[in-house]
């Protein structure tokens, strides 16, 4: 059987700069505590333009919130009371053929 070409490969060979890895970690590790302030800067100035937007509404999100709930649970009261009056008042008809 032939020699694999992993039995061929020396590990003590394989020798990276130890000044140039640590230099690509550290320039990582800024470029990510750049990216995380960039982003931070980010939802900062969504989340104040949102709350500014939704200032200036002649109705506030909360009222518009309490609304649509109300609703929701009207609706849904609406459908229930339909469901057990149409499944009270069903009766079944004979086939004929």
């Amino acid at each position: 059987m032939a020699d694999s070409t992993l039995s061929k490969i020396s590990l003590t060979e394989f020798r990276p700069d130890q000044r140039r890895l640590v230099t690509g970690a550290v320039l990582t590790g800024v470029g990510m505590l750049a990216a995380a302030a960039g982003v931070g800067v980010l939802v900062y100035e969504l989340a104040r333009a949102g709350r500014t937007w939704t200032g200036s509404w002649e109705v506030p999100p909360t009222e518009l919130a309490s609304r649509a709930f109300h609703q929701a649970q009207t609706a849904a009261q609406s459908a229930a009371h339909a469901g057990r009056d149409a499944w009270s008042s069903y009766q079944e008809t004979p086939v004929t053929r």
